[in-house]
C-alpha cells in the first residue's frame, strides 16, 4: 500500500494560482447570498460574503455592484463610489444603469453634483427624449426560489 506525498503525487507541493482555484458554483452562491443579504438590509452580511470571494471571474462586475451596494447601504458614500465606478465600466450599457444610479446617488451625497448629473445621464439611453427618468426599483440578479413556468426543476415540478 503506498500513500501519496510529494514524491508519487507531482502537484502536492506545487502552489496553485488563483485562476486554477476560480469555483463558479462557489461565486454564484457567494453572490447571491450577498445579494439576498441587500435585500434584507444586512449590508455588513453581504460585505462580509464578498469578502470571502477571492476571485469572481466574469461576475466581477456583479461582485463590485453588490460591494457598492452594501457600503451606499451603510451610508459609507465615498467608500461606495470607487466599487460602483468600476461596475459602471465593466458592465456594458444599458445593464451599467444600476450602477451609474447608485454611483449618482453617492456622488451627489458627496456634494459632488457635477458627476452625479453626469453619472445619472450616462445611465439614461441616448433614444430616450431629454427628461426621462429610469425606474427606481432593483431587480434581482439571481432569482432563487420558484422557477419560471415552463421549465422543470430537477425533481421533476
Amino acid at each position: 500500500m503506498t500513500t501519496e506525498n510529494s514524491e508519487t503525487h507531482p502537484t502536492a507541493n506545487t502552489i496553485i494560482p488563483d485562476a486554477a482555484r476560480f469555483n463558479p458554483q462557489l461565486v454564484v452562491r457567494r453572490l447571491a447570498a450577498a445579494e439576498g443579504y441587500l435585500e434584507i438590509g444586512l449590508p455588513a452580511y453581504a460585505l462580509a460574503e464578498l469578502n470571502r470571494v477571492s476571485e469572481a471571474g466574469p461576475f466581477e462586475p456583479i461582485r463590485q455592484l453588490f460591494r457598492g451596494e452594501a457600503l451606499q447601504a451603510q451610508a459609507k458614500f465615498a467608500d461606495a463610489i470607487a466599487p460602483l465606478n468600476r461596475a459602471a465600466e465593466m458592465f456594458p450599457a444599458p445593464f451599467n444603469q444600476r450602477a451609474l444610479v447608485a454611483l449618482s446617488h453617492c456622488y451627489r451625497h458627496e456634494g459632488q453634483d457635477r458627476l452625479a448629473d453626469e453619472a445619472v445621464a450616462a445611465a439614461i439611453p441616448a433614444h430616450l427624449p431629454p427628461g426621462t427618468t429610469l425606474p427606481t426599483g432593483v431587480e434581482p440578479i439571481f432569482l432563487i426560489g420558484t422557477p419560471p413556468q415552463g421549465r422543470t426543476t430537477y425533481n421533476g415540478n
